[in-house]
């Protein structure tokens, strides 16, 4: 149990992380500075956590990882839109 509660923490921080960009990217619809390759691999990376998770059976893992996944996809549809207007 106390290692479930570890990760979700974990999860929960590194959710986080990603979220004053997003909100940044949002507001003043620029993107320049993000890379677009570093959203493309932090996504096969997360696949990867969410495969791992599924053999580990660590729901953590799974669970924090699909949110993730949708984050940083939303970061890269906000990359992609907001790069065509530039």
């Amino acid at each position: 149990m106390l290692q479930d509660i570890i990760g979700y923490v974990a999860g929960v921080f590194i959710l986080l992380s990603i979220i004053p960009q997003i909100i940044k990217s949002y507001k003043t619809k620029s993107v320049r500075d993000i890379s677009i390759l570093m959203l493309i691999s932090l996504i096969i990376g997360t696949l990867f956590w969410i495969a791992y998770g599924f053999m580990v059976q660590g729901m953590p893992v799974i669970v924090l990882n699909i949110i993730y996944l949708f984050v940083v996809s939303y970061q890269l549809f906000l990359k992609i839109k907001y790069d065509k207007k530039a």
